[in-house]
């Protein structure tokens, strides 16, 4: 991935039809990646199962700047391995939310889920220094499961189904986005 053509707090030389307000994302392609659409963005990590969440908590309670859990309207604030012991401890028919922080940036998981998956609102990327948590998480998302994370529109089912926004490859290091 090529650096930003602007600082991530400087005002674009483009312009965005995407967007409802002034746009303060540093280049184009962030516009079309994270254009305000009405869809969530989803990043998953392919080919995980619902055994890998336990690592992934473990290594979010040590990197994230806040994990809150949701059993319902309230939310706790927790460490990794106690939100690993909060999903195993969940009861068939019963549902929870992982709240997780990078920066600035939001990201959530509703529990249990089959594989590695957290969505987040397009519209809350609203500057370079959003971008750039959204990259920080894909790509630890991806380096701790040791397979590839992948951003993309909101998803149902087989998200392999949906084009890549932005890829992050741990095999080799490289991010791409289209």
């Amino acid at each position: 991935m090529t650096a930003p053509a602007h600082r991530p707090d400087a005002a674009p030389s483009h312009t965005c039809e995407d967007r409802p307000d002034t746009c303060r994302l540093p280049d184009p392609w962030m516009c079309d990646v994270f254009s305000v659409d009405g869809s969530l963005r989803d990043i998953t990590v392919t080919d995980t199962e619902d055994t890998d969440w336990r690592q992934v908590l473990h290594h979010l309670g040590t990197t994230a700047d806040e994990l809150t859990w949701y059993s319902g309207a309230e939310g706790e604030d927790i460490g990794g391995n106690d939100a690993g012991d909060r999903l195993d401890a969940l009861e068939d028919g019963y549902t929870a939310t992982l709240g997780v922080r990078y920066g600035h940036t939001r990201f959530s998981a509703h529990l249990p889920v089959d594989g590695i998956e957290f969505s987040l609102w397009p519209d809350s990327i609203e500057n370079g220094a959003h971008v750039a948590d959204v990259l920080r998480f894909l790509t630890e998302l991806g380096t701790v499961c040791g397979r590839p994370a992948v951003l993309t529109a909101e998803t149902v089912t087989g998200h392999h189904e949906l084009p890549p926004l932005i890829t992050y490859d741990p095999s080799t290091g490289t991010t791409t986005h289209r």
